[in-house]
C-alpha cells in the first residue's frame, strides 16, 4: 500500500480517482491547488504525487519545479490534457517522472503508479 497526493481542481475527477486508488489498496490524499499541495508535501510523507498540470494558482508544472528544487525525490506522475511531444518534455524539465495524457483509462493510471512505485523501491 502507498500513500498517495493527487492534486487535481476538477472534484468529480478527483472522487474518482481517489476511489479508485483506495480500491486498489493505496491510501490517498486530496489537494485541489498548487499551494495547499505544496503544504502537504512539505508536511505529510507521501510514496507518490499524482499532478495535474492545469491548476488555479500555481500550475502543476510550477509545483513539481518548486518541488524538485527544494530537493524533493518522490516519484510525480503529471496528468495533463495536453498530448504534444514539447508538453511531455515541459513535464520532464520540471522533474515530473511519468506523464499520462487525460483522457486515460483507469488501469492506465493503475498502471503509471505500480510502475513509478516499483522503481522507487
Amino acid at each position: 500500500m502507498a500513500k498517495i497526493l493527487l492534486v487535481e481542481d476538477d472534484y468529480v475527477l478527483a472522487n474518482t480517482l481517489l476511489d479508485w486508488l483506495e480500491f486498489k489498496g493505496h491510501e490517498a490524499e486530496h489537494s485541489a491547488n498548487g499551494e495547499e499541495a505544496l503544504e502537504k508535501i512539505a508536511s505529510n510523507t507521501y510514496n507518490i504525487i499524482v499532478l495535474d498540470w492545469n491548476l488555479p494558482g500555481l500550475t502543476g508544472i510550477e509545483v513539481c519545479t518548486k518541488y524538485r528544487e527544494t530537493g524533493g525525490t518522490l516519484p510525480v506522475l503529471m496528468l495533463t490534457g495536453m498530448h504534444g511531444s514539447s508538453d511531455e518534455e515541459k513535464c520532464k524539465q520540471a522533474g515530473a517522472s511519468k506523464y499520462l495524457a487525460k483522457p486515460f483509462q483507469l488501469d492506465d493510471l493503475t498502471k503509471q503508479v505500480e510502475l513509478l512505485l516499483t522503481a522507487a523501491n
